[in-house]
C-alpha cells in the first residue's frame, strides 16, 4: 500500500472520528453550541446562548437560542458561510433597549434570506399588547424598504421603550416607511395615530404626520376631543439646528372640562391661533379675539406675558368663577408665572360700568347714589391672583366723579369679598366697606360724610339758602359750615 493511500485513510478516519465526536456525542456537541454562543456573543454585542444545533439533515439546520437571557429564536432553514435561507420564530415575555426594560408578551414569525450583505427579513405577529407587521432588505451599513405596521399597540409601553415619560394612554396606529435609512442619511415617513385615548383625564383622539428628508423633518398633526382641538401645521425641524416651529389653532369649546388638564376650573370658550418655536427651549406666541377685544401672548420658560388691547372685562373675568363686578374695555398687561401660579395684571379701564346688581341696590339704599347711572373713562385696575384669592385695587375716575375699590379680596373657593371703597358722585361723598358672600354681599358704610352732606341739605332748608350762603362766605373756606355739620355728624354717628 502506497504512502499516499495510507495517509489519505488516516486522514478519512481521523475526520470521521472528529465528525462523530461534534455531532455523535453530547460532549462535542456542547463544545459545538458554546463554541457558536461565543462567536455569535461577540459578533453580536448580545450575550447569546445556542440551547440546540440539529445538523443532522445538514444543509437543512435547526438553531435554537436564548438572547440576553430574555428571549427565545429558533431559525429553521439553509445556512451557509455566505447566505442563508430561514424561517424564524421569536419568543418573549420582556422587551429591553439601551433605556429600559418592560415586560411583554412577542411572538412574532418571519423569513429571512439572502446573503449576508443583502438580506431581506419579514415578519409578523404579536408585541406591544397588539400585532406588527414589517419588511426590509438590511445592507452591511444601510436599510432600503423599510415598512412597519403596527395595530393597537400599548402607547404607554411605546413611549416608555423610546424613553420618554408617558404623555398619552391609548391603543396607538403606527405606520413607518422609509425608502432608505444609512448612519447620517434617511427618507421616508411616519404616521401615529391614538384612538379613544386620555391626556390627563381628558378624552382625546390623535394623529400625526412626520416626514423626513434627510436632516429636515416635517410634521403636522391634530387633536380631537369633545371639548377641544389642536391643529398643528406647516411644522419644521432642522435635526442640523436643532431647531423647530409650527403653527396652531386651539379652539376650546369649555375651558370647565380642561380642569385636570390646567389644574383650574376656568371658565368659557376659547379660540386662539399662533406659532410655537423650539430653540433651546420652547416659545408659544398667539392671538385671541374671544374677549372682544385682542390679546397677544407670548410664553418661555416659566411665564406667559399677555398683552391686552380693548378686551371686554366683562367677557374675560367670566373665565374666573366669579360674579361680574363692571364692564370695561381694558387695555394693559398681563404675566402668569407657572412656577409660583401666579396672576398679576395691570391694566387701564374704558368705559366702565359697575354691574354687580345687589350691590349696586344696596348702595342706592343706603346712599341714593345709583352707580348705574355713572360711567369712568379714567380709571385703572391694578391686581394680582394666587392660589383661588384675588387681590388688587380698582380706580373708577371720570371728571366730576370717583369710585374707589382698595384692598380688595375675593376668594373663589370660600365665595367671599372683602373690600373698602371710597365714593364721590351725584353730589355725595361716602365710603365703607363691603364684605361676605360674593353672590349677596354686605356694605358697612362709613355714614360721616354722608351725614355732613345731607346736614349741610338740612341747613340750607331750616336756614335758608341765603343764611348757610353767608356762613360759607365767612373766611377760612367754609370751615364754619363744614363744622356745624361736621359736629352734628359727629354726635348723630355715636347712635350708629
Amino acid at each position: 500500500m502506497s504512502n499516499f493511500l495510507k495517509f489519505f485513510l488516516f486522514t478519512l478516519v481521523l475526520l470521521s472520528v472528529g465528525l462523530y465526536t461534534f455531532l455523535g456525542t453530547s460532549s462535542g456537541k456542547q463544545y459545538l453550541r458554546d463554541l457558536a454562543s461565543q462567536k455569535l456573543s461577540q459578533k453580536s454585542g448580545l450575550e447569546v446562548i445556542f440551547t440546540s444545533i440539529n445538523l443532522e439533515q445538514y444543509p437543512q439546520i435547526i438553531l435554537e437560542m436564548n438572547i440576553e437571557r430574555k428571549a427565545k429564536l429558533t431559525l429553521t432553514g439553509t445556512l451557509t458561510s455566505s447566505s442563508l435561507d430561514m424561517d424564524y420564530n421569536l419568543i418573549s415575555d420582556c422587551i429591553a433597549t439601551d433605556v429600559c426594560k418592560i415586560d411583554d408578551k412577542i411572538n412574532v414569525n418571519g423569513h429571512i434570506n439572502g446573503p449576508y450583505s443583502r438580506m431581506y427579513i419579514r415578519g409578523e405577529g404579536e408585541a406591544l399588547d397588539g400585532n406588527v407587521t414589517y419588511h426590509v432588505l438590511k445592507y452591511t451599513d444601510k436599510v432600503e424598504n423599510l415598512s412597519i405596521l403596527m395595530r393597537d399597540v400599548n402607547s404607554t409601553k411605546l413611549f416608555t421603550l423610546m424613553g420618554y415619560d408617558e404623555l398619552i394612554k391609548g391603543k396607538a396606529n403606527i405606520d413607518v416607511n422609509f425608502k432608505f435609512m444609512e448612519k447620517d442619511n434617511r427618507e421616508g415617513s411616519f404616521v401615529y395615530a391614538v384612538k379613544d385615548s386620555n391626556l390627563s383625564g381628558l378624552p382625546l383622539n390623535l394623529h400625526a404626520k412626520v416626514e423626513i428628508d434627510g436632516m429636515l423633518h416635517t410634521f403636522q398633526s391634530n387633536i380631537t376631543s369633545p371639548y377641544l382641538n389642536l391643529t398643528i401645521s406647516e411644522g419644521q425641524y432642522d435635526q442640523a439646528k436643532k431647531l423647530a416651529r409650527a403653527s396652531y389653532i386651539l379652539d376650546v369649546k369649555d375651558l370647565s372640562r380642561l380642569e385636570t388638564l390646567l389644574g383650574y376650573k376656568y371658565l368659557g370658550p376659547f379660540y386662539t391661533t399662533g406659532e410655537m418655536i423650539f430653540n433651546k427651549h420652547m416659545m408659544i406666541t398667539g392671538h385671541s379675539l374671544s374677549y372682544g377685544g385682542i390679546l397677544n401672548y407670548f410664553f418661555e420658560k416659566d411665564g406667559l406675558f399677555i398683552d391686552l388691547e380693548g378686551i371686554s372685562f366683562q367677557k374675560f373675568m367670566r373665565i374666573f368663577p366669579y360674579p361680574p363686578i363692571l364692564t370695561a374695555e381694558v387695555t394693559g398687561n398681563m404675566y402668569y408665572n407657572f412656577i409660583r401660579e401666579t396672576l398679576v395684571v395691570n391694566a387701564e379701564l374704558d368705559k366702565a360700568k359697575i354691574v354687580h346688581t345687589k350691590l349696586v341696590r344696596l348702595i342706592r339704599k343706603k346712599s341714593a347714589v345709583n352707580l348705574k347711572r355713572e360711567i369712568f373713562n379714567n380709571s385703572r385696575l391694578d391686581a394680582s391672583y394666587h392660589d383661588g384669592i384675588l387681590v388688587g385695587d380698582i380706580i373708577l375716575k371720570n371728571k366730576r366723579n370717583h369710585l374707589y375699590l382698595t384692598s380688595i379680596n375675593m376668594n373663589s373657593e370660600e365665595n367671599t369679598i372683602d373690600t373698602y371703597f371710597d365714593v364721590k358722585m351725584q353730589s355725595r361723598e361716602f365710603s365703607g366697606k363691603v364684605y361676605g358672600s360674593l353672590g349677596d354681599p354686605k356694605v358697612n358704610l362709613r355714614l360721616q360724610k354722608l351725614i355732613k352732606y345731607e346736614m349741610s341739605k338740612q341747613m340750607d332748608r331750616i336756614m335758608g339758602e341765603k343764611a348757610t350762603k353767608v356762613i360759607r362766605e365767612i373766611p377760612m373756606e367754609g370751615m364754619a359750615e363744614g363744622m356745624a355739620a361736621g359736629a352734628t355728624a359727629s354726635f348723630i354717628k355715636v347712635f350708629f
